[in-house]
């Protein structure tokens, strides 16, 4: 069994740690919170993404990298965010391309003109900053503030109603959480299964080209993906010590791709996952390991959803604290 007044303290100290830790981060080290406004960087960024922009030391900005900059020669105000390809060595010129664009962009930066590279994406938020201040006051500022209310009148009710039943009772009680088993393991497995049927075929599609024998070779660095889900899925090239632009992109179901493999590295990694993270939460993982997209998106929504209906698993109890009732006794004794 599980206390129920420790779990809460529990929960609600991990949660002010990640809030705190989350703004000495965002305000310590001068992030800033942008709206992506159009599809040049599409699919890894959609219009209305909110990214989180993080500065970023300019001699250390290599081809490939995702950077936001001011617009050469113009308003400061017009802020661009594109992936460097190029860098000129005499000039110390950047050349720049969004990922959706046909063409290299017609300008080049310098190293004043690099704002930061953006760490983290928040998806569709930024559709809220188009909306009129008086459509945002009612629907979001209001409800907000009155939730927030009607949640502390609650709690000092119960907080309140729990030190009156503690004085008139002799013998405190302890408020635990049962787990019923029978419930919560079945729950679970079928929370499970339609996110594990789901990523199979890209788990299944996921291979190594060229390192160990007996697997394909790369045929000329040209790989060929399938699509093989029943939705669409996300790929990305994944060549150990290979730098420059990478490559990934959507495969729609049973379409065909021919993949050029960037570098002379002697292997690669097909990473692949179905398309419901947002494209810069997949990449980013899967330059941490191939394999974990798929696999998080395998596990961990069946996990929180079997938590989210915790009424269905969980049984709450009173049960008598002996250390407390033997003290009670004592007094009552005496």
């Amino acid at each position: 069994m599980i206390r129920v007044d420790r779990g809460r303290k529990v929960i609600a100290i991990l949660l002010g740690a990640a809030v705190l830790v989350g703004l000495l981060l965002f305000v310590g080290h001068g992030m800033t919170l942008m709206v992506v406004l159009s599809g040049s960087m599409t699919p890894l960024m959609l219009p209305g993404d909110a990214i989180v922009v993080a500065p970023a030391d300019p001699d250390h900005v290599e081809v490939g990298d995702v950077v936001v900059f001011q617009y050469p020669g113009q308003d400061e105000r017009m802020v661009i965010t594109h992936r460097i390809i190029g860098i000129d060595a005499e000039t110390g010129l950047f050349s720049t391309k969004g990922d959706a664009n046909n063409a290299p962009d017609r300008f080049s930066i310098t190293t004043d003109d690099i704002i930061g590279r953006p760490v983290f994406l928040i998806p569709f938020v930024g559709f809220a900053s188009e909306m009129k201040k008086q459509v945002i006051l009612l629907m979001v500022v209001l409800p907000s503030l009155l939730l927030a209310l009607l949640e502390t009148i609650k709690l000092t009710r119960g907080f309140h109603a729990a030190r009156r039943l503690s004085r008139e009772s002799p013998v405190p009680k302890g408020q635990f959480v049962s787990i019923r088993y029978t419930r919560f393991l079945p729950l679970l497995v079928v929370a499970l299964i339609p996110f594990l049927l789901l990523a199979v075929p890209s788990l299944l599609g996921i291979q190594t080209y060229g390192s160990l024998p007996g697997s394909p070779d790369l045929q000329g660095h040209c790989i060929t993906v399938e699509g093989r889900g029943p939705v669409p899925e996300l790929y990305q090239v994944c060549t150990p010590g290979a730098g420059g632009v990478p490559v990934y992109g959507v495969l729609q179901p049973g379409e065909t791709v021919s993949v050029s493999i960037p570098g002379t590295g002697p292997a690669c990694t097909i990473a692949r996952s179905p398309y419901v993270l947002p494209v810069f939460w997949f990449v980013g993982l899967a330059e941490l390991n191939p394999y974990l997209p798929v696999l998080g998106l395998a596990i961990l929504p069946g996990i929180f959803l079997t938590l989210a209906l915790y009424p269905l698993w969980a049984e709450k109890k009173f049960v008598k604290l002996r250390r407390k009732r033997r003290l009670v006794d004592r007094v009552l004794e005496n």
